[in-house]
């Protein structure tokens, strides 16, 4: 998450540079890529479940997995929103029970895992593979505001032949880089068994 903020004030910065109010079309956008490095993981749970959108754990390690179509919209009264609405992204799903009692668990487990990987251990299977769509809305409020919405809806098969549905959101305001609250106050986790 941290590193998915860097870069985002990052890419902020570049846009604000862009141009002004003055100069901002509220009809038009800008047109771009944007990374896709989203995980999200669920709390209290025996195992906990990760949910990785763009790319499997082990691309994690490395750099954000995927791209998206991103679309910048600089507004008259200086505000600038970044949307992403993209179909077929891949998503993976994990079971994991390191640090199950943290606050935040999901980060510490990649924290633990991509160091083992990068040795030559096999990164952890999924144990579902499927596809989802992702919204995602960033408003810049200010220099040291962001309004951050994003959503992961789609259908992932088991290793077992089962199918799920899962819906995940985060929706949280991000005050001087670092996120308002905690991840539990902000991520929604639903993963449903399909029964035929």
């Amino acid at each position: 998450m941290h590193r998915k903020l860097m870069a985002l004030f990052a890419l902020v910065a570049v846009l604000v540079g862009l141009g002004g109010p003055a100069n901002a079309d509220p009809q038009g956008f800008i047109e771009d890529e944007f990374a896709v490095g989203y995980f999200y993981g669920t709390f209290d749970q025996s195992p906990n479940v990760a949910l990785f959108v763009g790319g499997p754990i082990e691309e994690y390690c490395v750099a954000d997995p995927g791209t998206a179509p991103l679309r910048t919209f600089l507004r008259n009264d200086g505000k600038v929103d970044l949307k992403v609405n993209d179909k077929d992204q891949p998503i993976f799903l994990y079971y994991y029970t390191e640090f199950k009692d943290d606050e935040d668990p999901l980060p510490m487990w990649l924290h633990l895992i991509c160091p083992r990987i990068a040795e030559g251990d096999a990164p952890p299977e999924p144990f579902a593979v499927g596809a989802a769509d992702l919204k995602v809305r960033i408003s810049v409020i200010s220099d040291d505001l962001l309004e951050i919405f994003n959503s992961v809806n789609g259908k992932a098969t088991g290793t077992d032949g089962t199918d799920y549905k899962v819906r995940v959101t985060a929706d949280l305001i991000v005050e001087n880089g670092a996120p308002v609250g905690e991840p539990r106050d902000f991520v929604g986790f639903k993963l449903t068994e399909i029964r035929r």
